[in-house]
Protein backbone atom coordinates (compact mmCIF):
# COMPACT_ATOMS: atom_id res chain seq x y z
CA UNK A 1 0.00 0.00 0.00
CA UNK A 2 2.82 2.38 0.71
CA UNK A 3 3.84 2.25 -2.84
CA UNK A 4 1.18 2.47 -4.47
CA UNK A 5 1.07 6.04 -2.80
CA UNK A 6 -1.82 8.47 -4.32
CA UNK A 7 -2.34 6.34 -7.55
CA UNK A 8 -5.54 5.08 -7.74
CA UNK A 9 -5.29 2.44 -9.73
CA UNK A 10 -2.20 0.69 -7.63
CA UNK A 11 -4.03 1.70 -4.78
CA UNK A 12 -7.57 -0.12 -5.67
CA UNK A 13 -5.01 -2.99 -6.95
CA UNK A 14 -3.49 -3.44 -3.68
CA UNK A 15 -6.33 -3.41 -1.53
CA UNK A 16 -8.42 -5.76 -3.85
CA UNK A 17 -5.08 -7.75 -3.75
CA UNK A 18 -4.70 -7.86 -0.04
CA UNK A 19 -8.36 -8.15 0.88
CA UNK A 20 -8.17 -11.65 -1.56
CA UNK A 21 -5.06 -12.13 0.80
CA UNK A 22 -7.58 -11.99 3.98
CA UNK A 23 -9.72 -14.16 2.62
CA UNK A 24 -7.36 -17.03 1.89
CA UNK A 25 -5.91 -16.99 5.62
CA UNK A 26 -9.88 -17.11 6.51
CA UNK A 27 -9.92 -13.11 7.51
CA UNK A 28 -13.13 -12.42 6.23
CA UNK A 29 -14.27 -9.22 7.74
CA UNK A 30 -10.96 -7.75 6.93
CA UNK A 31 -11.43 -9.05 3.53
CA UNK A 32 -14.78 -6.74 3.67
CA UNK A 33 -13.28 -4.03 4.87
CA UNK A 34 -10.82 -4.23 2.07
CA UNK A 35 -13.21 -4.77 -0.41
CA UNK A 36 -15.22 -1.38 0.57
CA UNK A 37 -12.05 0.45 1.02
CA UNK A 38 -11.10 -0.42 -2.83
CA UNK A 39 -14.61 0.59 -3.91
CA UNK A 40 -14.19 4.29 -2.21
CA UNK A 41 -10.90 4.32 -3.92
CA UNK A 42 -12.32 3.28 -7.62
CA UNK A 43 -15.40 5.23 -6.94
CA UNK A 44 -13.58 8.80 -6.46
CA UNK A 45 -10.52 7.49 -9.02
CA UNK A 46 -12.28 8.11 -12.71
CA UNK A 47 -10.06 5.38 -14.22
CA UNK A 48 -9.59 4.79 -18.04
CA UNK A 49 -12.57 1.82 -18.96
CA UNK A 50 -10.36 -1.00 -19.44
CA UNK A 51 -8.55 -0.43 -16.30
CA UNK A 52 -11.66 -0.01 -14.38
CA UNK A 53 -12.83 -2.83 -16.00
CA UNK A 54 -9.88 -4.98 -14.91
CA UNK A 55 -10.62 -3.86 -10.93
CA UNK A 56 -14.30 -4.74 -11.36
CA UNK A 57 -13.62 -7.84 -12.97
CA UNK A 58 -10.91 -8.67 -9.81
CA UNK A 59 -12.99 -7.59 -6.74
CA UNK A 60 -16.32 -9.21 -8.21
CA UNK A 61 -13.92 -12.49 -8.24
CA UNK A 62 -13.06 -11.99 -4.42
CA UNK A 63 -16.48 -10.67 -3.63
CA UNK A 64 -17.65 -13.92 -5.01
CA UNK A 65 -15.33 -16.07 -2.79
CA UNK A 66 -15.73 -14.50 0.07
CA UNK A 67 -19.54 -14.57 -0.43
CA UNK A 68 -19.25 -18.27 -0.92
CA UNK A 69 -17.16 -18.51 2.66
CA UNK A 70 -19.61 -16.50 4.31
CA UNK A 71 -22.33 -18.73 3.17
CA UNK A 72 -24.18 -16.23 1.42
CA UNK A 73 -24.41 -18.06 -2.29
CA UNK A 74 -26.99 -15.70 -3.91
CA UNK A 75 -24.62 -12.78 -3.52
CA UNK A 76 -21.60 -14.97 -4.54
CA UNK A 77 -23.65 -16.14 -7.90
CA UNK A 78 -24.27 -12.73 -8.57
CA UNK A 79 -20.44 -11.20 -8.13
CA UNK A 80 -19.32 -13.90 -10.06
CA UNK A 81 -21.96 -13.13 -12.85
CA UNK A 82 -21.07 -9.53 -12.83
CA UNK A 83 -17.00 -10.29 -13.11
CA UNK A 84 -17.93 -12.69 -15.82
CA UNK A 85 -19.79 -9.49 -17.64
CA UNK A 86 -17.28 -7.31 -16.93
CA UNK A 87 -14.80 -9.99 -18.14
CA UNK A 88 -16.45 -10.61 -21.48
CA UNK A 89 -16.33 -6.43 -21.76
CA UNK A 90 -12.67 -6.36 -21.01
CA UNK A 91 -11.07 -8.64 -23.22
CA UNK A 92 -8.73 -10.69 -21.84
CA UNK A 93 -8.94 -14.72 -22.18
CA UNK A 94 -7.86 -15.70 -19.27
CA UNK A 95 -10.40 -12.84 -17.02
CA UNK A 96 -12.92 -14.62 -18.59
CA UNK A 97 -12.05 -18.61 -17.87
CA UNK A 98 -10.99 -17.34 -14.41
CA UNK A 99 -14.43 -15.49 -13.59
CA UNK A 100 -16.49 -18.53 -15.66
CA UNK A 101 -14.21 -20.69 -12.54
CA UNK A 102 -15.62 -18.45 -10.14
CA UNK A 103 -18.93 -18.36 -11.53
CA UNK A 104 -19.41 -22.35 -11.28
CA UNK A 105 -18.35 -22.22 -7.82
CA UNK A 106 -20.30 -19.56 -6.49
CA UNK A 107 -22.74 -21.98 -8.38
CA UNK A 108 -22.40 -24.71 -6.64
CA UNK A 109 -22.05 -22.79 -3.24
CA UNK A 110 -25.95 -22.09 -4.18
CA UNK A 111 -27.12 -25.54 -5.32
CA UNK A 112 -27.11 -25.06 -8.95
CA UNK A 113 -24.92 -28.18 -9.65
CA UNK A 114 -26.73 -28.40 -13.55
CA UNK A 115 -25.64 -25.20 -14.47
CA UNK A 116 -22.29 -25.24 -12.33
CA UNK A 117 -21.86 -28.43 -14.74
CA UNK A 118 -22.42 -26.56 -17.66
CA UNK A 119 -20.20 -23.54 -17.16
CA UNK A 120 -17.40 -25.65 -15.57
CA UNK A 121 -17.21 -28.41 -18.94
CA UNK A 122 -17.63 -25.45 -21.54
CA UNK A 123 -14.70 -23.45 -19.08
CA UNK A 124 -12.85 -26.54 -19.19
CA UNK A 125 -12.50 -26.93 -22.92
CA UNK A 126 -11.50 -23.34 -23.22
CA UNK A 127 -8.77 -23.40 -20.64
CA UNK A 128 -7.13 -26.59 -23.02
CA UNK A 129 -7.41 -24.57 -26.08
CA UNK A 130 -5.45 -22.09 -24.02
CA UNK A 131 -3.25 -23.82 -22.07
CA UNK A 132 -4.47 -22.06 -18.85
CA UNK A 133 -3.18 -25.34 -16.61
CA UNK A 134 -3.86 -24.26 -13.36
CA UNK A 135 -7.76 -22.86 -13.91
CA UNK A 136 -7.95 -26.31 -16.15
CA UNK A 137 -6.77 -28.19 -12.94
CA UNK A 138 -9.37 -26.34 -10.87
CA UNK A 139 -12.15 -26.65 -12.77
CA UNK A 140 -11.30 -30.99 -13.14
CA UNK A 141 -11.35 -30.92 -9.62
CA UNK A 142 -14.83 -28.72 -9.40
CA UNK A 143 -16.23 -31.35 -12.32
CA UNK A 144 -15.13 -34.27 -10.12
CA UNK A 145 -16.55 -33.51 -7.23
CA UNK A 146 -20.01 -32.59 -8.99
CA UNK A 147 -20.26 -34.72 -11.87
CA UNK A 148 -19.97 -34.17 -15.51
CA UNK A 149 -22.16 -35.38 -18.51
CA UNK A 150 -19.42 -33.61 -20.95
CA UNK A 151 -16.50 -35.59 -19.37
CA UNK A 152 -16.11 -38.74 -17.80
CA UNK A 153 -14.94 -39.16 -13.85
CA UNK A 154 -11.74 -40.83 -15.32
CA UNK A 155 -11.19 -38.08 -18.35
CA UNK A 156 -11.59 -35.61 -15.60
CA UNK A 157 -8.75 -37.31 -13.18
CA UNK A 158 -6.72 -37.68 -15.90
CA UNK A 159 -6.58 -33.93 -16.95
CA UNK A 160 -6.31 -32.94 -13.42
CA UNK A 161 -3.30 -34.68 -12.85
CA UNK A 162 -1.15 -34.19 -15.86
CA UNK A 163 -1.97 -30.24 -15.05
CA UNK A 164 -0.23 -31.03 -11.60
CA UNK A 165 2.23 -32.61 -13.41
CA UNK A 166 2.78 -29.83 -16.07
CA UNK A 167 3.25 -27.29 -13.16
CA UNK A 168 5.80 -29.52 -11.43
CA UNK A 169 7.68 -29.92 -14.57
CA UNK A 170 7.60 -26.57 -15.29
CA UNK A 171 9.30 -26.01 -11.66
CA UNK A 172 5.57 -25.35 -9.33
CA UNK A 173 5.83 -27.13 -6.31
CA UNK A 174 1.79 -28.76 -6.23
CA UNK A 175 0.33 -30.15 -3.08
CA UNK A 176 -2.66 -31.88 -3.56
CA UNK A 177 -5.37 -31.16 -0.84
Amino acid sequence: MALAGADPEACADALIGLAADALGVGRFAVSATLLTRADTVLDAAGLPADVANRLAVRRGWVAAELAMFSGEAATAVDCAQQAVESARAGGSARHQVKSEVVLAAALCSAGAAERARDVGAEALVTTGRLGLIPLRWALACLLIDIGSVTFSTRQLREIRDICADQVRRAGGTWRPA
